[in-house]
């Protein structure tokens, strides 16, 4: 079987075995899908995804809502989701709607309304107490899975899914830790599947297509089932026409999408025994799912494969992976694709650091459709690092005459020293980033700083990409301390180490974790409850557990007032004002970077056609240099 063959789900055929996954997108306006959305289902469609399962979280009951989630069960949501499945069918692949319901895995407040679920057992992932559902919530709930499969087949969709993984009050009735009814919706494994085969039975009793499952093979949180209970899970459901695998819960999203500091389950097995139990399709995907990957879900009895995160990163990866052609890969940070979404950070839509055009699709034209420059310049890139590569690249696939000069001898700036320890993963990044400039013929001049009397007047315009300092941290305490990017960059530390976070984010924890690894006891102060607090939620518990797991301590809602000549510390509570002191053999301080900026401002004095990209503007995360060039290589 190859992931490029077409295949069958039930009586839909599919022209190659590619999926787009459901993804929370955040596209929603009042409760209906918006053009964003259209747009960004299309361009995964038009980037070879056979089949596109999703909107994501669409809703089908009034009972659960939220900003971020779609009413499907309102009628007048058709008109909408008809130009979504209209954006998908132009590229000749398929679409299956998504059909859920968030039980206690949500919250009423948007509503002011309590959560309905089978019992009165909340998620950790939520504060609310949902409210134990009686027989008329329950036929409510039921009649509004086939409303909701009714307005998707008037839509034009191929079929429906009902989701019973995170966010799903279908997989809460299945689960001993959510469902402890004693009427005829809980019990044993058939009780508790009740609720689920009605559901898919009102869903298929009103759509044309087939109607699959969405199944999480384990919860992976305490008092939920196992991977164990895979076969009588199973053997308990009925009247699917596919079973869809996931993992996890709300409350375990860190694992369910492992990014760079959680280790992802090993699903291959449970997807083999799933696939044994059943005689439908299966679509199986990992945690982290690559084009590497299909073969190994393939010999594990599934006939498709699920991708999510890695179409985000490039949305054109099923047909370039066809064509034998290179294409940008995920880097496993979940900063924006989950983050901007969970954390309503960065615009509170979905996104990705390594593809600016993710979430842009209704603005942003692909790379591949960009149109040439209407005049070829000759231009100068300063900097070899993320944002320097990206305008590089992208400007001369548009046709212009582009040379970068690097001071040091290598490309990839700051990811060279990034891309260690948890985000080993950004070296993908640094790899594809030069790739790009080789394909698209830059000249890469190397170990060429570059001073403002180098650049003459030869050159059509000049981009400044010299990045960031390294923070300053000798001038503020008599004592010596040591910066945390030394550490990173092999300076020694003691036996008995005082990390010092001022920088809140997985600077710290790479520097923590350098630091044990050495041997060293490490105690961790900041000025927040946990280190590097402003790490992306999804990515925080993992980071925090490691970190204790190899024996760091935290002191939180401290900060260092100072550290004199023989090496004291002064702690100060920010909460009570109290002090007490420390005495470590190091002092590791995680600082801030500044832009380094001077060669700009003075070329600035010299000449209108000068522009700077990334942290020369200003020091800030990964997406935001890959933003910076690729949004002025489209301008110029």
């Amino acid at each position: 079987m190859d992931l490029f063959d077409s295949g069958t789900v039930g009586s839909l055929s599919v022209p190659n075995r590619g999926v787009f996954r459901p993804v929370r997108t955040r596209f929603v306006d009042n409760g209906y899908p918006t053009e964003e959305l259209a747009a960004h289902l299309s361009a995964r469609a038009a980037g070879g995804a056979g089949l596109v399962v999703g909107p994501a979280e669409m809703l089908v009951h009034p009972s659960a809502s939220g900003p971020a989630f779609l009413d499907a069960y309102d009628d007048n949501a058709v008109p909408a989701l008809t130009g979504v499945a209209d954006a998908v069918h132009e590229h000749d692949a398929k679409i299956v709607g998504q059909l859920t319901h968030t039980g206690a895995e949500s919250r009423g407040d948007w509503e002011m309304q309590a959560q309905l679920a089978p019992s009165a057992s909340p998620s950790d992932a939520a504060y609310e107490m949902p409210k134990t559902m009686s027989q008329d919530d329950i036929d409510a709930v039921l009649s509004g899975f086939g409303d909701a499969a009714a307005n998707l087949d008037a839509a034009g969709f191929d079929g429906a899914e009902l989701a019973a993984g995170p966010f799903s009050v279908l997989r809460q009735f299945l689960s001993p830790r959510y469902n402890t009814r004693v009427d005829e919706y809980g019990g044993n494994w058939s009780e508790r599947a009740r609720f689920v085969n009605e559901a898919l039975a009102a869903a298929s009793d009103r759509i044309d297509g087939p109607v699959g499952l969405h199944l999480s093979l384990a919860e992976l949180e305490y008092g939920g089932y196992e991977f164990d209970d895979i076969p009588a899970i199973l053997d308990a459901l009925e009247g699917f026409d596919y079973l869809s695998c996931t993992v996890g819960s709300h409350a375990t999203y860190n694992r369910t999408h492992a990014g760079v500091s959680a280790s992802a389950p090993d699903v291959l097995g449970p997807i083999a025994t799933a696939a044994d139990a059943v005689d439908v399709p299966v679509i199986g995907r990992l945690s982290f799912t690559t084009v590497d990957d299909a073969e190994a879900l393939f010999d594990a009895g599934a006939e498709f494969v699920s991708f999510t995160r890695q179409l985000l990163a490039d949305a054109e990866t099923l047909t370039k992976a066809h064509a034998e052609e290179r294409y940008d890969r995920c880097i496993q940070c979940n900063q924006k694709c989950l983050e901007a979404v969970y954390g309503h950070a960065h615009g509170g839509h979905v996104e990705c650091v390594v593809n600016p055009r993710t979430g842009r699709e209704s603005e942003l034209p692909a790379l591949s459709d960009l149109d040439r420059a209407p005049l070829t310049q000759g231009i100068l890139v300063v900097g070899g690092g993320p944002a320097g590569l990206r305008f590089a690249a992208v400007a001369a696939e548009r046709g212009h005459d582009v040379t970068l000069r690097e001071a040091s001898g290598t490309l990839g700036g700051q990811l060279g020293l990034a891309a260690q320890g948890p985000l080993a993963p950004f070296e993908r990044a640094a790899e594809d980033l030069e790739a790009a400039v080789s394909e698209a013929d830059v000249t890469v001049e190397l170990e060429s700083p570059v001073v403002a009397d180098d650049v003459d007047s030869s050159w059509d315009a000049v981009v400044v990409a010299t990045g960031a300092t390294q923070p300053e941290t000798g001038d503020r305490f008599a004592g010596e301390v040591v910066n945390a990017f030394d550490v990173l960059s092999g300076a020694p530390v003691g036996e008995d180490v005082l990390l010092f976070d001022e920088n809140r984010w997985v600077i710290t924890v790479q520097a923590g974790l350098e630091i044990l690894s050495r041997g060293s006891s490490l105690e961790m102060v900041s000025g927040d409850h946990y280190p590097a607090f402003r790490t992306e939620q999804p990515n925080l518990p993992g980071f925090v557990a490691a970190l204790q797991a190899q024996g760091a301590t935290f002191t939180g809602n401290h900060t260092v007032d100072a550290v004199d000549d023989d090496g004291t510390v002064i702690l100060r509570n920010s909460l009570t004002g109290d002090t007490v002191t420390r005495e470590p053999d190091t002092v590791v301080v995680v600082g801030r970077r500044q832009a380094d900026e001077s060669l700009y401002l003075e070329l600035e004095e010299r000449r209108d056609d000068v522009y700077r990209v990334g942290d020369a503007i200003s020091p800030r995360k990964l997406d935001r240099a890959y933003y910076d060039g690729e949004m002025l290589s489209r301008r110029l």
